[in-house]
């Protein structure tokens, strides 16, 4: 009786003993559970069904791909001494990069798809009308030999698994997809580079069957895609087209598929690092022409300076590029930026070659000897300074002086006036004069002529 009354009284009392061990909940704060109670009691788990796995299904696909592989020889391709398989193709290209004018080559990623028909590999199956099977597969099966005429260098993607599928319908249509990576030769004519557009091919044939054998189409119109987050730093992405073609080699005739991809290299970087600095360069040159004449450190100092920038400008940018035996464009730009400032130096030289002249020419002192009516000799000297001809007369000599006479001294004729060439005439302030204006004008030109030349070709 005593126990009853005690197990009635805790049973009474078990909700104010279980209300107070639960903590209270603090305003604002909710208790949130644990990433296990998260996963695992919170989450709807149902059991599973009968309908989930079917081992019976299971063990039909298992017995038909065993009998597949054992009536299969991969050593022969279908339809052996008939008419040739037909493989199509197609192309979905994800990245594209590495776009080098040095080793004259790009790399793509892509997935490379390959349909073919094998009539060995047809089945009739109730529950599966197609089969896709683990890469495996490919070891037991004929599979083309495809690949890239003008790669350097490809490999596979791995990680975390090879990637690739096969995929087999019940008509014996395969399906073969591959993801890689290829880096291709791409030779480039650099004739207008920067202002250049390159176009790059990716070539697909098969390595050992001819056209008897082997023949490859672009599986649609649109067999070659690419991704629309492509973008490049130095080019921009023009339109890509494919095309099918026989090319004849020693061993025979081969099918091959080629993907062209057009690139348009941007000029922004160009402009900023090479284009904008010389044409500074080119006009800090003229710099000298506004200069006093007289002021030879500093008209030689800019000269020299800016033929030396020039220099370095134009090595730096070469080390970069592919060593051609023709002419660029940007060539043809620096070595006229150079021709400029070099030119103006040179001015500056012609400049103080007339100043030197002028200067000579004023210091001349012709002496002229002549006998007077009276036998006297006298020494006249004509001397010009600053514009004035200043005559010294010295006094007459007597005959009792101790000196020897001219014994035949003729009375000199006047010179003939005789016309300077027009060299001669120049002066210095018309030659600075004249470089203010021809240079400049000079540039403009080439600009204008430069820029309409190559944007249009």
């Amino acid at each position: 009786m005593t126990g009853a009354i005690q197990f009635g009284a805790l049973v009474l009392l078990f909700p104010l003993i279980a209300a107070k061990s639960v903590p209270a909940k603090v305003p604002g704060f909710e208790h949130t559970k644990s990433d296990k109670e998260i996963e695992y009691n919170s989450a709807n788990v149902s059991p599973p069904t009968k309908g989930m796995f079917n081992a019976k299904l299971e063990n039909n696909v298992s017995l038909l791909l065993d009998r597949l592989i054992a009536s299969h020889d991969r050593r022969i391709r279908p339809n052996y001494g008939g008419p040739p398989v037909e493989v199509n193709v197609t192309a979905h290209v994800t990245t594209i990069s590495a776009i080098s004018e040095v080793s004259m080559d790009y790399t793509v990623d892509l997935y490379l798809r390959q349909i073919w028909r094998d009539p060995r590999l047809a089945f009739e199956s109730a529950e599966q009308s197609s089969l896709t099977i683990g890469i495996e597969m490919v070891q037991q099966i004929w599979t083309p030999d495809t690949f890239f005429p003008n790669e350097k260098k490809s490999f596979f993607h791995e990680a975390t698994s090879h990637n690739s599928f096969l995929r087999i319908d019940s008509q014996g249509n395969v399906l073969r997809s591959i993801r890689l990576t290829v880096t291709a030769n791409c030779p480039m004519n650099l004739h207008t580079f920067p202002l250049d557009v390159q176009v790059c091919a990716l070539e697909i044939e098969s390595y050992g069957y001819s056209t008897r054998d082997i023949i490859y189409h672009w599986h649609q119109t649109n067999s070659v895609t690419m991704d629309p987050n492509v973008h490049l730093a130095h080019f921009s992405i023009g339109e890509h087209y494919h095309v099918e073609r026989t090319i004849s080699l020693s061993t025979g005739n081969y099918s091959r598929l080629t993907a062209y991809f057009t690139f348009q290299r941007n000029l922004g970087f160009f402009l900023i690092q090479i284009y904008f600095p010389s044409s500074l360069i080119v006009v800090i040159s003229w710099v000298s022409f506004w200069l006093n004449r007289e002021a030879v450190q500093a008209r030689v100092g800019i000269g020299v300076t800016t033929v030396l920038t020039m220099t370095t400008l134009m090595t730096s940018t070469n080390s970069s590029l592919p060593k051609v035996s023709y002419v660029k464009s940007l060539d043809i730009f620096l070595g006229v930026c150079f021709f400029i400032v070099f030119a103006s130096l040179v001015e500056y030289a012609t400049v103080g070659y007339l100043m030197k002249r002028n200067r000579a020419a004023l210091n001349q002192n012709p002496i002229q000897y002549y006998e007077s009516s009276e036998g006297e000799l006298r020494r006249n000297t004509v001397a010009k300074k600053k514009k004035k001809n200043v005559k010294v007369e010295l006094e007459p000599v007597n005959a009792s002086d101790q000196r020897v006479p001219l014994l035949a001294m003729m009375p000199t004729l006047p010179i003939p006036f005789q016309p300077q060439p027009y060299f001669r005439s120049v002066r210095p302030a018309q030659v600075d004069l004249f470089s203010r204006v021809a240079f400049p004008s000079f540039f403009i030109i080439f600009h204008i002529v430069y820029w309409g030349v190559y944007l249009n070709v």
